[in-house]
């Protein structure tokens, strides 16, 4: 429980610094989106991992469903990002040098 909530506090750190940086406003909200997602991807594929340790695989295809999808939408904001800017998101590397 206190690795979840340390790694939740890092993780807030690192949103406050994203929207706080000198980036353009899309950037940022390009950066905080795919921190997000990002975050909930990571979190999934442990909660597949486990699942499948433990063979409910009725859970398993809910939780790769829902993995997919947020991957899709992913896809689908960096479509949109592209036609309003007409530039491929990149990510930009801030203070810790990660995305």
């Amino acid at each position: 429980m206190r690795c979840m909530m340390k790694r939740r506090l890092e993780f807030q750190r690192k949103l406050d610094e994203i929207f706080s940086s000198q980036l353009p406003e899309i950037d940022r909200l390009a950066e905080g989106f795919h921190s997000i997602l990002g975050l909930q991807l990571e979190d999934s594929a442990r909660e597949i991992e486990l699942l499948q340790a433990i063979g409910d695989q009725g859970q398993v295809v809910k939780e790769q469903i829902k993995h997919s999808m947020v991957q899709h939408v992913l896809k689908v904001f960096d479509d949109c990002y592209f036609r309003a800017t007409g530039k491929l998101r990149q990510s930009h590397q801030l203070e810790d040098g990660n995305e």
